[in-house]
């Protein structure tokens, strides 16, 4: 149905055993945002570590984007740290669902990934999680609920876009 290539690579240095992750010392970026129809909705793509960059998941929802994938496979340590703030937070600020797949346990390399599968509604809301192990996780989509949420607070129509120039600090006249 549609075709998505990692936007952000992780080229990172974390504190686990392994220590250093360059992804793009084997892989090339992609260039594009995609959103896919689907039988159960308008679903976004992103993976692994796009989670940590807000304004590809702005440009989701921007998209018509009403579910959003985010399968994983965090370290242990950034995993621990970050990875159920940042899936809620993006389900949160795009008021879509988030199907976050996690990869967990322990791999070749030596790499250690952190898991913790979930579904986040669009309140930010984790409606199924699975820590550890092999799972499908199931939820049901409340499309008014999603259509309500969207309509008391209407961050889409709030959204302001700033340049470099409107950063800097206005001149005053003394």
């Amino acid at each position: 149905v549609a075709r998505y290539d990692k936007l952000h690579l992780f080229d990172v240095d974390v504190t686990d055993n392994r220590g250093r992750y360059r992804e793009s010392d084997d892989y090339a970026h992609g260039a594009q945002v995609v959103v896919a129809q689907t039988p159960i909705g308008k679903l976004g793509l992103s993976v692994c570590y796009d989670l940590r960059f807000p304004e590809l998941y702005t440009a989701l929802r921007a998209a018509g984007a009403e579910l959003i994938t985010a399968p994983a496979a965090f370290t242990a340590v950034t995993g621990a740290a970050h990875w159920d703030v940042l899936v809620r937070a993006r389900a949160i600020e795009t008021q879509c669902y988030l199907l976050a797949a996690a990869q967990g346990g322990t791999h070749p390399g030596p790499r250690e990934t952190h898991g913790h599968a979930a579904i986040v509604d669009p309140w930010g809301r984790i409606v199924a999680q699975q820590a550890h192990g092999e799972a499908v996780l199931l939820a049901e989509r409340n499309t008014d609920e999603q259509a309500s949420i969207r309509a008391r607070m209407p961050v889409v129509l709030h959204r302001r876009f700033f340049s470099q120039d409107a950063l800097r600090p206005a001149h005053t006249s003394e």
